[in-house]
């Protein structure tokens, strides 16, 4: 099994054209333990990068492909450390991705990352178009339905936020934007004159429409994680508030939350835990219904996206990771969930659990950054999940 995988890691990076003059041995070897490693071609050639394949099981869309793509940016400064006690945050990661899947669902994007004036300044920005066929289990005034309607909902998407440190703090503050322009209509051909009344009618009414929501947000975080690409230590909580309104160029007027923790423990020198809880909210202003895409869902890995949604989300999932040595280490998790109309509701709401297990590879050394597969298991379906980076 490892050297299947390091083979695969071999072969995408020897084929791409950026590598047909590089020595292997230089490149992508660590001289430290001769394992495969992309840190001296990312860091060192111009225009290097780290492919990002992706085998897609994600029971809401169907089997799939990705390809991404991921550019290492580093400061003169940077450059110049060749050995270090611990992972570099390099200033700026640029991102190029692309996917389809068997149910015709396609989405290209371009994203960014920046870690700029010694970390003070944290930036992220995605510009995607995307064109997804979900299914939906319930709809605005219809409540749960007995079978799914599958729409396509395709359209530009912009989001970014930009934060600033406070002063010897691990504290971060900023602002955020949202901004979906979305063309929805049927996926599918359903004989409408089957589905209850109140289905046929919303559909008719909503379901072909263009609609824009547009929001500008707040965000608070606390950030004491050693890597953010592979932590081993420390906590990420993070609190943001957004409010769609017409003012600025939205259809629908509501407000979005969402509070979410991640801990990190080092238990010893092979066994590491995590723990993630996260809540999100929708808050409709007026009296219009909201679009299906905009209540939030339950995020767990082995869940469809969309299946179980409400007003009120919650999620807890945890993790415990093994080390195999310094490059490899396995992982067992499990989560649950609920999903209701308000808080008030959450006890009666049905409990969805995963569990599942992976596990990594550290592909380059010198940023801590990793690459694996998880394969989890929820309430209907078992889906696989190439995972860069950080899983959460």
């Amino acid at each position: 099994m490892l050297k299947t995988w390091q083979s695969l890691l071999v072969t995408l990076t020897v084929t791409l054209p950026t590598f047909a003059n590089a020595d292997l041995s230089d490149k992508f070897i660590d001289p430290e333990d001769g394992q495969v490693d992309a840190s001296n071609f990312l860091a060192e050639v111009p225009h290097g990068f780290l492919p990002v394949p992706g085998i897609i099981t994600e029971p809401a869309v169907g089997a799939g492909l990705a390809l991404g793509a991921l550019f290492f940016h580093e400061s003169e400064e940077q450059r110049k450390q060749r050995t270090q006690n611990k992972a570099l945050l390099p200033e700026n990661i640029s991102i190029v991705a692309g996917m389809g899947t068997e149910n015709g669902t396609w989405a290209g994007a371009i994203g960014h990352l920046g870690f700029w004036l010694d970390d003070t300044l944290r930036y992220r920005g995605v510009l995607a178009y995307a064109s997804p066929n979900l299914e939906f289990y319930s709809l605005p005034r219809t409540g749960d339905l007995s079978q799914p309607i599958e729409l396509n909902l395709r359209g530009p998407v912009v989001f970014q936020d930009l934060k600033y440190r406070l002063p010897d703090t691990h504290v971060f503050v900023g602002g955020r934007q949202l901004y979906r322009k979305v063309e929805g209509e049927l996926a599918n051909s359903p004989d409408l004159s089957r589905l209850p009344l109140a289905v046929q009618d919303y559909i008719e009414s909503n379901s072909v429409r263009s609609a824009t929501t547009s929001g500008l947000g707040l965000v608070l975080e606390y950030d004491s994680r050693d890597n953010p690409f592979n932590p081993q230590h420390g906590y990420y909580y993070s609190s943001n508030y957004t409010v769609f309104d017409d003012a600025i160029g939205s259809d629908y007027d509501y407000s979005s939350y969402q509070l979410s923790g991640l801990n990190y423990w080092e238990l010893n020198d092979q066994w590491n835990l995590g723990l993630r809880v996260q809540v999100d909210g929708v808050n409709a202003r007026g009296s219009d219904d909201l679009p299906p895409y905009v209540p939030p869902f339950i995020d767990l890995r082995g869940v469809p996206k969309s299946r179980y949604q409400g007003n009120r989300v919650g999620v807890a999932e945890i993790q415990l990771d093994y080390k195999i040595n310094q490059r490899w280490k396995l992982g067992f998790f499990t989560g649950t969930g609920r999903a209701a109309d308000d808080f008030s509701d959450f006890s009666d709401a049905e409990e969805v659990n995963t569990v599942g297990g992976g596990f990594r590879y550290m592909i380059a050394r010198r940023y801590g950054l990793v690459m694996g597969v998880d394969v989890a298991r929820g309430p209907e379906d078992t889906a696989l999940y190439i995972q860069t980076g950080s899983t959460w």
